[in-house]
């Protein structure tokens, strides 16, 4: 009996300590713009990210208040991608990403970045459940790096050898060489 507070203190000690531990990340293959026809631009690139969504609460106005007469009954929540941090080739960052569109908080920004290779770090969801990732992407002048790290985007056709995917599959855009 003396030695009961001893045992849930070490016991306290040991669940804490398995519960501390760093989340893992996954890393995803290279991803870079669609396979085309080489591109004869010059200069910077874009990338597009649609990192997992995020629910997020409405400033409601008064005039929607008005015209949806629930009484409080709703939410009023909406998605957003959530941020996302770009990090150069070297690990130094470069950007960290508001993932919302202006005008439209669904559809997540658009960056312009110089030609080149970066890495990205965001949150993944792999067919319902959400961890980060870390991702290479490569800009080509005047194309645009599209990923979908949300799940649920497929193209039309392609091989295998030519997409970037999840751990569960699913894939993320077009890879890229490494």
């Amino acid at each position: 009996m003396k030695y009961t507070a001893s045992v849930a203190v070490a016991m306290a000690m040991m669940f804490g300590a398995g519960c501390a531990t760093a989340r893992k990340v996954a890393t995803i293959a290279p991803v870079g713009p669609a396979p085309m026809e080489s591109a004869q631009a010059s200069g910077s690139g874009s990338l597009v990210v649609y990192s997992a969504p995020a629910e997020r609460l409405i400033d409601v106005n008064m005039d929607t208040w008005r015209w949806n007469d629930d009484f409080g009954k709703n939410q009023f929540m909406e998605e957003e991608h959530t941020d996302y941090t770009i990090y150069y080739a070297n690990g130094g960052v470069y950007k960290h990403v508001h993932n919302a569109g202006t005008g439209n908080p669904e559809a997540p920004a658009v960056v312009m970045l110089p030609a080149g290779t970066y890495r990205v770090r965001a949150e993944v969801d792999c067919e319902g459940t959400r961890f980060p990732a870390v991702m290479p992407v490569v800009i080509e002048p005047g194309e645009t790096t599209v990923a979908h790290l949300e799940g649920g985007w497929k193209p039309a056709v392609y091989k295998d050898t030519e997409v970037a995917k999840l751990p569960c599959g699913g894939i993320v855009g077009w890879r890229a060489p490494e």
